[in-house]
C-alpha cells in the first residue's frame, strides 16, 4: 500500500458534469479530501497542478495485451506501460491469449500469470463460444468484468450466429452480466470476400468492401434486437457508423441496457487514410467517410457514445508490411492504447467536444459498466486515486519512433494532435510524466468487479 500523503494543489478537477478549481489530497492512494485552493495542508509531497485540468485515469474497456501466447505482438508489461504514458490506469484485457479464457480455470490461471507484470491496474474478459454457455456463470462468480463475443468468424474465433446468441444472451442475463460484442454479419463478409478475391482485387479500398457498413449494421441491428428479446446487458463493441448510434440510442430510450462503444481511430481517420496507408490502418470494422465522421462526432457530443475503448490490438510491423503489395496478407488490428485519449483531446481543442464529455465516455461509463465503480473512473473522496494532470497546450506529431507498444507504430502516424497527458497517478503513486512512463511493472493490480451501474 502507498502509505505516503501527496496534495495536488491549484488543479481543476473535470467530471462528467463540471470542471471544479479544488486542491487534492492523497492518502493510502486513495483521495482523503477535496479541498478549497489554497488551504492549508500537510503533505508528504506536493504536486502543483498550476491551474490545469485534472481529469481521472481512463478505464479502456477494450484491450489485447495477447499474454500469455501471442508475446511477439505485445507483452503486458509493455502494454500496461503504453497504457500509463497515455492516460490510461485501469485496462479490461480480452480473453483472447493462449490460452484463451472460455472457461473459470483458464481465468484463475491467467490472474496467477499476470501477477506482478502489469503497470497500471486491471481487469479481464471471459469469452463466449457456440459451445460455453454452461461455463459463463463460473467465470462471472470469479470475477470477469465482462464478456467477448463475435458474429463473425475473426480472429479464429467462431461466430455467434443468432440461436447461438438467444442461447449465450438468455444465460448472461439470468445473472446479471454484460456482454461486448462485435458486430458484423458472417455471410456478408464472406460473400464480400469471395466476390473481390474472384475480382483479382488486392488493393487496399478492397478492405472498405469487405467488411462493408452493410454487414456491421444487420450484425448490429440483429444484435439490438436479441438483447432486447432477452433481456441482456450488451455494449456493441467499436461502432463505426451514426446509423448504428441513432438504433443503440432509441433502444436506451425505451429501457434498455444496450449501450454503444466506440474508438479514437473512427473520429480521427477515413476512407482517405485506409487509400493512403493501407495495412498500418486496417482494422475491422473499418472506419467511416469524412462526412459520416463529422457526424460520429456530432453524436457523440449528444451523449450518443456511451464508452470508448482503444481496441488495441498490436501485430508486429513484419506482419504488416505483406499488406502493402497486398491488403489481405496483413492482419486486421492496429494498436492505440497510448494514443486515445490525446486524440479526443484534440477533439476538445477543436471545439467538437467537452472535457466533460471525454471523462463521461473514457473514465465514469465504463468504470459504471464494467463494474470498477465507485473506485474508479471519478475524482471523488473513497475513490483510487488515478488522476492524470493533463497539458492541452501540446501539440504533438504522432512518430512510430516514439511508441512505447512493443510493436514499434501508430495508425495515427504522421498526424499532429494538441493536448495530452502530462502526469498520470495510479492509486497516488505518479507513473507517468511529460509521455515517459516513470512507474514500476507490477505496481498495477488486479481489480475484481463489483456490480454494473450504468443504468
Amino acid at each position: 500500500m502507498n502509505k505516503k500523503t501527496t496534495l495536488i494543489k491549484d488543479a481543476v478537477v473535470v467530471t462528467s458534469k463540471n470542471c471544479i478549481p479544488a486542491d487534492i489530497l492523497i492518502k493510502e492512494g486513495k483521495i482523503d479530501a477535496l479541498l478549497t485552493p489554497g488551504t492549508l495542508c500537510d503533505a508528504d509531497e506536493t504536486i502543483d497542478a498550476k491551474g490545469r485540468y485534472v481529469m481521472p485515469g481512463c478505464v479502456d474497456g477494450h484491450t489485447h495485451m495477447m499474454d500469455p501466447g501471442n508475446t511477439d505482438r505485445e507483452e503486458f508489461s509493455t502494454g500496461t506501460m503504453a497504457a500509463a504514458v497515455g492516460g490510461t490506469t485501469t485496462i479490461v484485457d480480452h480473453h483472447r491469449n493462449v490460452p484463451a479464457v472460455y472457461d473459470v480455470q483458464a481465468h484463475l490461471e491467467k490472474i496467477q500469470f499476470l501477477e506482478g507484470k502489469s503497470c497500471v491496474d486491471y481487469g479481464f474478459m471471459g469469452g463466449i463460444s457456440p459451445t460455453n454457455t454452461k461455463e459463463l456463470k463460473a467465470m462471472w462468480d470469479a470475477g470477469v468484468v465482462s464478456f467477448k463475443t463475435f458474429t463473425c468468424n475473426l480472429h479464429g474465433v467462431k461466430a455467434m450466429h443468432t440461436s447461438y446468441l438467444v442461447e449465450a444472451f438468455t444465460e448472461v442475463a439470468r445473472f446479471n452480466g454484460t456482454v461486448l460484442i462485435h458486430c458484423e454479419d458472417d455471410g456478408i463478409c464472406q460473400y464480400n470476400e469471395e466476390k473481390l478475391k474472384a475480382e483479382g482485387r488486392t488493393d487496399y479500398l478492397s478492405q472498405w468492401e469487405w467488411r462493408s457498413k452493410l454487414a456491421e449494421r444487420i450484425a448490429a441491428k440483429t444484435v439490438v434486437e436479441v438483447a432486447k428479446e432477452t433481456g441482456c446487458r450488451v455494449i456493441i463493441a467499436h461502432v463505426s457508423q451514426p446509423e448504428i448510434l441513432q438504433v443503440i440510442h432509441e433502444a436506451q430510450e425505451e429501457g434498455y441496457e444496450i449501450y454503444a462503444e466506440s474508438c479514437a481511430h473512427y473520429f480521427n481517420l477515413t476512407v482517405d487514410d485506409l487509400a493512403k496507408k493501407g495495412p498500418w490502418v486496417k482494422f475491422t470494422p473499418p472506419m467511416n467517410t469524412a462526412e459520416k465522421k463529422e457526424e460520429l462526432w456530432k453524436l457523440f457530443d449528444r451523449g450518443y457514445v456511451t464508452t470508448m475503448g482503444s481496441d488495441h490490438c498490436p501485430y508486429p510491423k513484419s506482419d504488416k508490411i505483406p499488406g502493402e503489395k497486398n491488403i489481405w496478407d496483413a492482419p486486421n488490428g492496429i494498436p492505440g492504447v497510448e494514443t486515445s485519449l490525446k486524440a479526443m483531446l484534440n477533439g476538445v481543442n477543436e471545439g467538437r467536444t467537452t472535457l466533460n464529455r471525454i471523462v463521461e465516455c473514457m473514465c465514469e461509463n465504463p468504470a459504471k459498466v464494467y463494474g470498477l465503480f465507485p473506485r474508479k473512473g471519478h475524482i471523488e473522496v473513497g475513490a483510487d486515486a488515478d488522476l492524470v494532470i493533463l497539458d492541452m497546450e501540446k501539440v504533438e506529431t504522432i512518430q512510430n519512433e516514439n511508441i512505447v507498444s512493443k510493436c514499434g507504430w501508430s495508425a495515427f502516424e504522421g498526424k499532429t494532435f494538441k493536448g495530452a497527458a502530462d502526469t498520470v497517478l495510479l492509486r497516488g503513486r505518479v507513473i507517468a510524466e511529460g509521455g515517459a512512463f516513470k512507474g514500476e511493472v507490477g505496481y498495477g493490480k488486479f481489480t475484481g468487479r463489483e456490480e454494473s451501474c450504468l443504468k
